[in-house]
């Protein structure tokens, strides 16, 4: 549990999965947890959202301007882009997150 409020990581993992799925934002839902689940390793998505999530996931010091417009672009908005930009990240970091998790829980398991 986290020592400031008690409330398990876990569930704080699981908040900010639903919140990317969520139906607040203004791109749709199902583009933003293309972008989380591209950035985690996942199936392609459609550009430029495919190119950048990727890049976010792998090589997020290779994501460029360009790359960025080009989603802003095709959102029609800074806080689009940034919503797909965030969707990315939060992705690529749960997907890590859920490794490490797994990870110890198999250690704990082993030692017992």
């Amino acid at each position: 549990m986290s020592a400031n409020t008690g409330v398990p990581h876990r569930d704080r993992a699981e908040a900010l999965r639903a919140a990317v799925a969520g139906d607040r934002g203004v791109t749709e839902a199902s583009v933003r947890t293309g972008a989380a689940a591209r950035a985690a390793g996942g199936p392609a998505i459609a550009e430029p959202y495919d190119n950048l999530a990727r890049q976010i996931g792998e090589v997020s010091y290779r994501v460029t301007d360009a790359d960025v417009e080009a989603v802003r672009e095709a959102t029609g908005s800074d806080k689009g882009a940034f919503e797909i930009v965030m969707s990315a990240c939060i992705g690529a970091g749960l997907a890590r997150w859920d490794t490490a998790a797994r990870a110890i829980e198999e250690a704990t398991d082993a030692s017992a």
